[in-house]
């Protein structure tokens, strides 16, 4: 299982990719939307799943969902944004233009975990 993490945070990514690593996933790292775009061009089909930050430079998580679940190549990649906007319009925003799961910052580990696997397990 291949995923992209999407967070201009260097700690976050960190964190994530050794939460992801103990369940057998690997991952490629991305510092905004745009980048985590360019990694699904050239990776193609084998991304799994996207972790996206909401608040990125360059560009932001939910332009980044937007443009990927308009891109018939990638549009049933599931995406969870995993991010520390916390406002119950953001979070139906993110739904409603396609995000699969909505985690928010801090979490724990299990929880992540636990996130993914129901989206895995949806899709």
């Amino acid at each position: 299982m291949n995923v992209i993490i999407a967070d201009d945070s260097k700690v976050v990514r960190s964190i994530v990719e050794k939460a992801i690593k103990t369940i057998g996933y690997s991952s490629f790292q991305a510092i905004h939307g745009g980048e985590a775009i360019e990694i699904l061009e050239k990776m193609g089909g084998e991304i799994d799943l996207i972790l996206m930050d909401w608040n990125m430079p360059v560009m932001d998580g939910f332009n980044a969902l937007v443009n990927i679940k308009k891109n018939p190549k990638f549009s049933s990649i599931p995406v969870i944004m995993l991010t520390s906007e916390s406002d119950d319009n953001k979070v139906k925003m993110a739904h409603d233009a396609g995000a699969a799961g909505y985690i928010r910052k801090p979490f724990t580990q299990d929880e992540l975990l636990d996130n993914i696997q129901q989206v895995i397990n949806e899709s």
